[in-house]
């Protein structure tokens, strides 16, 4: 079976959950299926994500475009919204072409972000389908073009299949999208995999030298909507109630500076040389099989991939109750909840741990059993595979021809509009110096000009 999929991100510093999950589909498709083609259209320019194809000599086209969720909660002007529409026109086109030249048997679009692919196939008649695996609006502050029920809607009407990565999302989409369209997977992790990472040394120290008390380990970019804050808060909290606890955060930072600002929090609380940033890191386990604890603090998470990896270490987990991290854990048997709007849930979740350690220990050994349970049976990739390999065959690639005239004509008015522009700057240009329009007329006939002028 052919398949094309469609990425949306270069990934520029490191590969994200989508991207991760992705290439461990294919990986799992592949092994499942020896007839499997995999084919992607990804981002341009070249980033991590494309070195990791790359890495898997696994074929690829990049092609510019941009998407209908965008980073901003203003509207775009009309130059900007022409421009990207121009590059989005050329991007489906660029596709459609791909698309008869692959001839795949179905697309798969990898992003919530990006519709374009979704219209090229539709275009083609090709069967489609798309995983979303994030809320878009909600966790990663984006602004749908044409609102969030419309978007929704759209990728209900252009999918046969519509595939979340956990029943939060899907009760989500089902607002929006028929419910018997949506099926849930978890993303995959190789759990003995990351169980024999979390042997290995910390590349850096996790805690300060010597530190007692409860170690807390938190993974997850650097910013605001990640919580990192509402940990350090509950590690001062600790402290004014008489318990020592350290905190490891793990991961980069997209906000330059944030991390001081995280420091200065935790000064403020007494708390700054128990709090300790080691970045990103290649391996990740050590950090968190260092710790006593660990957190997922983020104001609302589409799955929650940081917390499946944690129990497959076998740490019990803390974790927000929004999202799609609540439907990991099991209340009092791999971990606890807490709300983000009420600070002290967290501080009473974590003091449980400090006052006993081993039933933190208890609840680690039992996530650890749990997350294989769950990325088992029904929520894994090979009912995901054979969910998708039955909506393929039968494609018509038929293009009507007005259709592909359609898709050119914004790169063809932009050249047009381009050429324009510069027309009419030389003609007034030339006029100017050949003296024939009205300031011509005016530098010509100075005197007369003048008392025109005056007289008005």
């Amino acid at each position: 079976m052919r398949v094309i999929f469609l990425n949306h991100s270069t990934a520029p510093v490191n590969l994200g959950g989508a991207e991760r999950s992705l290439l461990r589909l294919v990986e799992e498709w592949a092994a499942l299926r020896p007839d499997f083609e995999p084919f992607f259209i990804t981002k341009a320019p070249a980033g991590q994500f494309i070195a990791a194809l790359k890495d898997r000599g696994l074929p690829f086209e990049a092609i510019r475009f941009r998407g209908w969720a965008l980073p901003s909660r203003q509207p775009a002007p009309p130059s900007e919204v022409a421009t990207f529409a121009t590059t989005d026109y050329a991007a489906v086109r660029k596709m459609i072409q791909v698309m008869e030249r692959i001839r795949p048997d179905l697309v798969v679009t990898n992003t919530l972000v990006a519709p374009w692919a979704a219209l090229a196939a539709a275009s083609l008649g090709i069967p489609h389908a798309w995983f979303v695996r994030e809320y878009g609006d909600l966790d990663h502050g984006l602004n749908f073009q044409t609102g969030r029920a419309s978007t929704l809607h759209d990728i209900g009407l252009l999918s046969q299949a519509v595939v979340t990565n956990s029943f939060a999302v899907r009760e989500h989409l089902s607002e929006h999208i028929d419910a018997e369209k949506i099926s849930v997977a978890y993303p995959q992790v190789d759990l003995e995999k990351a169980f024999g990472q979390s042997l290995e040394e910390a590349a850096v120290p996790p805690f300060p030298q010597a530190a007692a008390g409860l170690k807390v380990t938190v993974v997850g970019r650097v910013e605001h909507g990640k919580g990192q804050h509402r940990v350090i808060d509950a590690v001062g909290a600790l402290k004014a109630a008489g318990i020592t606890a350290s905190l490891c955060i793990v991961g980069s930072w997209t906000q330059p500076g944030y991390d001081l600002e995280l420091l200065d929090r935790a000064r403020g609380l007494g708390v700054a040389d128990h709090v300790v940033f080691v970045g990103e890191q290649s391996n990740p386990f050590p950090f968190i099989a260092a710790a006593d604890v660990a957190v997922t603090p983020s104001t609302i998470e589409a799955f929650g991939r940081s917390t499946l990896e944690y129990m497959a270490v076998g740490r019990p987990v803390v974790a927000s109750s929004s999202g799609g991290s609540a439907e990991l854990v099991q209340v009092g048997v791999t971990g606890s909840l807490f709300d983000i709007d009420e600070p002290s849930t967290l501080f009473e979740a974590l003091k449980v741990y400090a006052d006993s350690p081993a039933l933190a220990r208890e609840h680690g050994k039992a996530g650890a059993v749990r997350i294989r349970q769950l990325l088992s049976g029904e929520l894994g990739n090979g009912p995901v595979v054979d969910r998708l390999e039955a909506l393929g065959g039968g494609p018509s690639y038929r293009l009507p021809d007005l259709a592909r005239y359609w898709f050119a004509l914004p790169e063809a008015f932009s050249a047009v509009g381009a050429t324009s522009s510069k027309m009419m700057v030389g003609l007034v240009v030339s006029r100017l110096r050949t003296r024939t329009g009205l300031v011509g007329r005016i530098l010509r006939r100075p005197r007369v000009a003048a008392r025109r002028l005056l007289d008005r």
